[in-house]
């Protein structure tokens, strides 16, 4: 690690000294183990600021950026090699209720009573009641929920006029249908809801970055981090957080490619560090529902759940993360996926299980959609819907009007992960060839076991399948699962075909091959379990009292969102606004002793 003239070296103060009583910690408990920087005895810091942040996504940087007001000194520690996290990957969106460009642009109105009512329905649907105190949830949650729709809105109207990113609504595609006379950008995934009432303007990325808003969004949070004296140390596993004798937050512990480096926080550390989709042993132990991969960047392990725990955090929402499908064979080549599934193209297309039955309406958004794979039969012992088979006809398949997303690829295009068949049987039979080749693959928590094969009768029931759609498609409404039946279902459901003047989201199949098949399997953009937070994002010890000098955002820490994803850019949004609370906050702290 290089010197750095802006971070004093001359601190004194020895690991020895520094965590001779690193058993206190806030509330009293004492630590799960030993920390490791104990081992380094006799050194002094390697470098000191006001404020640590770790992490190198939108949520770090935001915090980064919201703790460097004047004149905080600021150093961000990121475990990989380079900056951006899941973040670079991201389409870049956020999602913001009653923000600046809705209400100033469009002249739409978020109802503050509506927006956390619809929120808090989505994130814990098992005990929301609109007419009960707090909507159904308790206190705790309404309030963060309350809390998120008052700050997010005017963190990212301070952004745009610090200069930090621009904002626009999200705009349609090409590709997209227009819904309620609204044709400047596409609907809310929840718009159908009573609770909704602004149905759209709420998903917002950076001017001029539609498709690539991911890396926009991470240059002007980092370039203006940069020139607020933020300085950014990349390949920093952080492993351990030091605290003084009285439990305070004072620095934390990395393992470098120079050795073990410890670093002094004056006033606070704020963690914005991912979630643990690439751990298997905490998405076995933690997550609801079995997944083959996930957006996630591979140094998302969850190192945060494991160091706030030594410190007596509380932990919440573990079993959630946000999810989405992704192509089965490239999860197994690498779980850490780059694409993934949002709404799948094409209008001759079904999705079945493995006895070739549908199990869901193909054009429900991601988050919802991904969910059917958890399901669990109590008969048979098993999960029918882990794998599931994307079928679609060739029409789809040449036409670049309904091939124009993830997974068809472009149409002349070859791609090892489509199986084709002149017949439904021939393709059935080409299927089981395929899963037989995977036999024995493992990622992340979900494998091709012996169970994962075609069912007997599979390519009769697919037939059966294929021709019951077919005659939804003709008669514009599937009885069944209510396929193109909310705005999103019809907005991203694919481009109205010349000649279907009913549901644009489905098309009868050709009646000859040949037919294709892509294998699906679920996954997730992250999970989004970890250390509670309260509402000026200092995690809480299970004393429910704040751990000192101690703070989180983003998928690290527990959602505020529960089981929700509210739409497009529902991982951003929160991210970003948090963050950015958590680092101001952080930048507040007192100054602690060692």
């Amino acid at each position: 690690m290089a010197a750095d003239s802006t971070m004093p070296q001359d601190s004194k103060v020895s690991r020895r000294s520094l965590l001779a009583a690193a058993g206190a910690v806030a509330g009293g408990a004492a630590l799960a183990g030993a920390p490791r920087v104990a081992r380094a005895a006799g050194r002094s810091f390697d470098a000191e600021a006001d404020v640590i942040v770790v992490g190198g996504g939108g949520a770090a940087f935001a915090a980064a950026v919201g703790a460097a007001q004047g004149g905080t000194r600021v150093l961000l520690l990121e475990k990989a090699a380079a900056i951006g996290g899941t973040t670079a990957r991201s389409g870049g969106a956020y999602w913001v209720p009653n923000n600046h460009v809705m209400r100033r642009e469009h002249g739409v109105r978020d109802p503050k009573e509506w927006a956390v009512k619809l929120m808090a329905r989505l994130a814990f649907p098992s005990v929301y009641d609109p007419q009960a105190p707090y909507s159904g949830l308790d206190r705790f949650s309404h309030e963060a929920l309350s809390s998120f729709y008052d700050l997010a809105p005017q963190v990212f109207e301070r952004l745009e006029r610090g200069g930090v990113i621009r904002s626009e609504i999200a705009a349609l595609l090409p590709t997209q249908n227009a819904t309620d006379g609204i044709d400047w950008t596409h609907p809310e995934y929840h718009a159908h809801l009573p609770e909704n009432r602004a149905p759209y303007g709420r998903t917002l990325h950076p001017v001029g970055s539609e498709g690539g808003g991911g890396g926009s969004l991470m240059t002007g949070l980092a370039t203006y981090a940069r020139r607020q004296g933020v300085r950014v140390l990349t390949s920093q596993h952080v492993v351990q957080i030091a605290t003084n004798s009285k439990g305070e937050v004072v620095g934390v512990q990395a393992q470098t490619p120079e050795g073990e480096r410890l670093y002094r926080a004056k006033r606070a550390v704020v963690f914005g560090t991912g979630g643990f989709t690439q751990d298997r042993s905490k998405v076995m132990n933690y997550l609801r529902g079995p997944i083959f991969g996930g957006c996630a960047v591979p140094t998302n392990t969850g190192d945060f759940i494991d160091m706030a725990s030594q410190l007596g955090a509380r932990l919440g929402n573990m079993r959630n993360g946000f999810f989405v499908q992704h192509v089965l064979e490239q999860a197994l080549a690498n779980s850490s996926v780059v694409d993934d599934l949002w709404i799948p193209p094409g209008d001759a297309m079904v999705m079945v299980n493995r006895y070739g039955v549908r199990v869901a309406s193909e054009k429900t958004p991601y988050n919802e959609h991904t969910q059917s794979h958890f399901v669990w039969d109590t008969t048979r012992g098993e999960y029918p819907n882990l794998v599931q088979f994307f079928v679609y006809d060739d029409v789809v398949a040449n036409d670049p009007m309904q091939a124009y997303g993830m997974p068809i690829p472009v149409p002349g295009r070859r791609s090892p992960f489509v199986i084709s068949g002149q017949t439904i049987g021939e393709l059935a039979s080409n299927i089981q060839k395929r899963l037989d080749k995977l036999r024995g693959r493992v990622a992340v928590n979900g494998a091709i076991g012996p169970s994962v094969r075609l069912a007997d009768g599979f390519a009769d029931n697919l037939s059966r399948t294929i021709e019951r759609f077919n005659s939804y498609a003709r008669d514009g409404r599937d009885p069944e699962f209510g396929r193109g039946s909310t705005p999103i279902q019809v907005s991203w459901g694919g481009p109205r075909r010349r000649g279907n003047d009913k549901n644009p989201s489905m098309y009868p199949f050709a009646g000859s091959g040949p037919y294709h098949c892509i294998l699906i399997g679920g996954g997730t953009l992250d999970t989004n379990g970890g250390p509670v937070v309260d509402t000026n994002g200092r995690v809480l010890h299970v004393s429910g009292q704040p751990i000192k000098g101690l703070y989180g955002a983003g998928n690290c820490v527990a959602s505020l969102a529960g089981q929700a994803y509210w739409s497009a850019g529902g991982t951003l949004g929160p991210g970003v606004a948090l963050g950015f609370t958590a680092g101001e906050n952080a930048s507040s702290e007192p100054v602690k002793e060692v």
